[in-house]
């Protein structure tokens, strides 16, 4: 993350996992091929492959998100957490 908030990525980019969607984040967390950010406004905002739903985070705010693999879980604002993706066989 860059002091203005923007997120700026490098790498391979073959699912456009280094290629981050404009506005501001808090925090960022990156994937096997996907990064999944907290914006400023508390949504989460993922890019990168999708074939597992790991890039497509649920409605809501949240406070922090981790993205691994095919998964990605984050912690929302009201303490609980909720995950996207690719969950087994482990």
């Amino acid at each position: 993350m860059k002091t203005d908030g923007t997120v700026a990525c490098w790498g391979d980019n073959n699912y456009g996992e280094s290629t981050p969607p404009t506005g501001t984040f808090s925090s960022v967390g990156a994937g096997g091929y996907h990064t999944c950010g907290v914006k400023t406004d508390g949504t989460v905002a993922c890019w990168g492959l999708n074939n597992t739903g790991q890039s497509t985070p649920p409605t809501g705010t949240f406070s922090s998100v981790s993205a691994g693999g095919n998964l990605t879980c984050g912690v929302k604002t009201d303490g609980t957490v909720a995950c996207w993706g690719d969950f087994g066989p482990f």
